[in-house]
């Protein structure tokens, strides 16, 4: 069993979120980057969806949970983990933009095209 969760959590979960949130999405995979957590902060659909998640952490791991001290990072961590553990695939790149760079990840789906 993962040392992050109590229990699996359910990819739907994710993909549910990033439906909601209106994450760009193309016939295979969704795309996560800077922009998706922008929209889940100015939507308020952050807090829900990490307050939803919290029953599947384990009380020691809500630091990966807490809206307080979210960034864009901590939430592509939040990501990362929940596709490890529901073993969906993803790929990362790195976006640059004006000297700086941000992380996108690619979270692939199969049979879940109607979504």
């Amino acid at each position: 069993m993962c040392q992050l969760f109590k229990k699996n959590i359910s990819i739907n979960i994710l993909f549910d979120f990033l439906n909601k949130v209106n994450c760009q999405k193309t016939d295979s995979f969704f795309v996560v980057d800077i922009t998706a957590y922008k929209k889940s902060i100015y939507t308020d659909l952050l807090c829900p969806f990490l307050d939803q998640l919290r029953e599947y952490y384990y009380s020691s791991k809500y630091k990966y949970i807490n809206i307080e001290s979210m960034n864009h990072n901590k939430f592509n961590t939040i990501i990362r983990q929940i596709c490890k553990n529901s073993n969906t695939p993803f790929s990362k790149t790195l976006r640059h933009d004006q000297s700086k760079y941000s992380v996108v990840y690619n979270i692939y789906f199969s049979d879940l095209k109607n979504k």
